[in-house]
């Protein structure tokens, strides 16, 4: 092997640790955001918090599930919180079908995302706004499921829910992404 081959691999070295370094700082704000998260859930679930925690989440989830529905003339009842029908299906809200691990999950991605102040208030509404809607769905959509294929109703609840979930917080959070780095693009331009 000769000199120049040699200090060819190090410059490919050179180059990969920089590379490194940028993807390193690039994810950084991803990092923090699935710390703090995993913090305040684990804050949430603590015994002085849950109750009051899952009191809020799964009111808040249970009506408003309830008037979705009744807006959209589908056939919701609401005996009481947490309880739900729909079209006779009868349903229990559980803190983990208020869809708040993703709320919270959006709003701290929101939070440490390099994006300008403005982008990062537009993208927060559209999380919180499409998650509001996506498990308003959810709930007909189970209710629906529950009366017409029942055996189906825990293994779509548990697993394509929370797939879904997660791809669609994926999906917005790099589309947003993109959009904060063309805008960031665009004002670095001189005209």
């Amino acid at each position: 092997m000769g000199r120049k081959e040699i200090k060819k691999q190090r410059l490919t070295k050179k180059q990969q640790r920089e590379r490194t370094r940028q993807l390193i700082k690039y994810m950084a704000p991803l990092f923090w955001a699935f710390v703090t998260w995993f913090a305040l859930i684990s804050l949430i679930h603590t015994p002085w918090l849950r109750d009051v925690t899952r009191e809020f989440f799964v009111g808040f989830t249970t009506h408003a599930a309830y008037w979705f529905g009744r807006v959209l003339f589908i056939p919701v009842e609401m005996y009481s919180v947490p309880f739900l029908s729909v079209k006779g299906f009868n349903m229990q809200v559980v803190m983990e079908c208020t869809a708040y691990n993703f709320y919270l999950f959006a709003l701290v991605l929101t939070l440490f995302a390099r994006w300008p102040l403005r982008h990062k208030i537009s993208s927060l509404a559209i999380f919180l706004v499409v998650i509001f809607i996506l498990n308003n769905m959810r709930f007909i959509t189970m209710g629906y499921l529950g009366n017409f294929r029942p055996d189906l109703f825990d293994a779509v609840h548990d697993y394509v829910w929370n797939i879904l979930f997660g791809f669609m917080v994926f999906g917005i959070w790099a589309w947003r992404e993109v959009m904060a780095q063309e805008m960031t693009k665009k004002q670095e331009v001189p005209s």
